[in-house]
């Protein structure tokens, strides 16, 4: 009778249950294992799992076709399933690669030193290849001018000094050897390059910048130290100790004067012959070692253009052997030309380096020397040293000059070089 009201046997209810459960937990829909990985299957599992407790037809919520579509957007697609099995791939290939690559490195490095410096041998023991320097040997390469080392000769000499009241002054010694001969640093005249003389100019007022002068610059570098600064000789012997040429720089007559005075001793057009050869000759006593003169460089701008009273004094510093470099800070300056006159080694400056004193001012200017060298074969450029972006740009240009074809030079190398002015 209770079978026939429909009554629920126990039998069927728990076999219901079993395959309920049996289709909760398949691996697909129809039950049949899909083709995947491992993590795929495991992924699958879940959200099925999930999506049947979500969309359950016996759990009272009437919404069975629900849970079938909620299964359906729950379970991941195979190219998501195919991204993921990529990023574990890639995630352990980089973390092998991390471990290895020291290791591997290591042999690849060994590999590229197997057979170096193995000899091969013919059958009866002998090379079976010339020795690479013995076949071929590699053709010197000259030593650049400015690499050359350099000993100058001592700063005094007595055979070229002259006692005076005021002191030892140059003169020319008895078998004709003239001092800015004497105390030049040497040069090869043969050198073919375009040449660029660099004078530095204010040398011996500032203990601090004289030293940085002497340490930073190359030897071949000419230093202008001026006669009335203190200790004047061992500054000049530490130059020279270390290859560098010397002028020596004396106050000539500024326009202004005398209230624009450049110091003791100064050349005056207002001043006899005679009157501006004592001043220059108690310039000249300062110390011993120069090669030549120069104006000092807030000086000259007046007396330069006095061509009578510019005459006798150069008249003096060519009878003393010495040379002159005209720092051309006045357009009018007579000096190149009488130096013609008087036969008197001579050079002119093109340009101040440091006339805007920054970095890029000084380059651009160390470009147009360079310019000029290439154009005329010989260029000259003078920087104060109490500019130390100067001090700094010229030590960095000088490095890579000779990269460029051109050759950094002593004063006396561009001697007599450069045109008529």
């Amino acid at each position: 009778m209770a079978s026939r009201l429909g009554a629920k046997r126990p039998g069927k209810s728990k076999d219901r249950a079993a395959k309920k459960d049996g289709k909760r937990w398949s691996f697909g829909r129809k039950g049949k294992k899909t083709k995947a990985t491992a993590v795929g299957d495991a992924m699958d599992l879940a959200f099925v799992a999930d999506d049947e407790h979500a969309g359950d037809p016996d759990d009272g919520s009437g919404l069975k076709g629900a849970g079938k579509e909620q299964k359906k957007r729950g379970k991941p697609s195979p190219p998501v399933i195919g991204a993921m099995v990529l990023i574990l791939v890639l995630a352990g290939t980089a973390g092998w690669l991390a471990v290895q690559a020291p290791e591997t490195l290591r042999r690849i490095e060994a590999a590229h030193g197997l057979g170096q410096g193995v000899p091969v041998l013919l059958p009866d023991g002998t090379p079976r290849f010339a020795d690479a320097a013995q076949a071929a040997p590699e053709e010197e390469v000259p030593l650049d001018p400015v690499d050359m080392p350099v000993t100058l000769t001592p700063s005094r000499n007595d055979q070229l000094l002259e006692r005076l009241r005021v002191g030892r002054v140059p003169r020319v010694a008895p078998d004709g050897t003239a001092p800015w001969q004497y105390y030049a640093r040497p040069f090869p005249q043969d050198d073919k390059r375009p040449r660029i003389a660099i004078i530095v100019t204010g040398l011996g007022q500032s203990e601090a910048a004289t030293h940085a002068a002497i340490d930073r610059l190359p030897g071949a570098v000419t230093f202008a130290f001026i006669p009335s600064a203190e200790n004047l000789q061992t500054k000049v012997d530490e130059a020279r100790s270390k290859g560098h040429e010397v002028l020596l720089s004396v106050p000539m007559q500024p326009l202004g004067f005398p209230a624009n005075d450049p110091g003791p001793n100064t050349l005056l057009s207002n001043l006899s012959d005679e009157e501006n050869a004592r001043r220059l000759e108690a310039s000249l006593a300062a110390f011993t070692g120069y090669v030549g003169v120069t104006s000092k460089t807030d000086s000259g701008t007046d007396f330069l253009t006095q061509r009578e009273s510019l005459r006798g004094v150069l008249l003096q510093v060519q009878r003393r052997g010495l040379i002159y470099l005209d720092l051309w800070q006045v357009s009018g300056s007579k000096a190149a030309a009488v130096s013609k006159e008087l036969s008197l080694p001579r050079a002119i400056s093109d340009l101040q380096i440091d006339r805007i004193p920054s970095g890029i001012g000084i380059d651009a200017q160390l470009g147009q020397l360079e310019r000029l060298a290439q154009a005329n074969g010989v260029a000259v450029g003078f920087a104060d040293v109490s500019n130390p972006v100067s001090l700094e740009r010229l030590s960095v240009w000088a490095a890579g000059l000779r990269d460029r074809g051109i050759v950094l030079a002593p004063v006396t190398a561009v001697v007599n070089k450069q045109a008529d002015r």
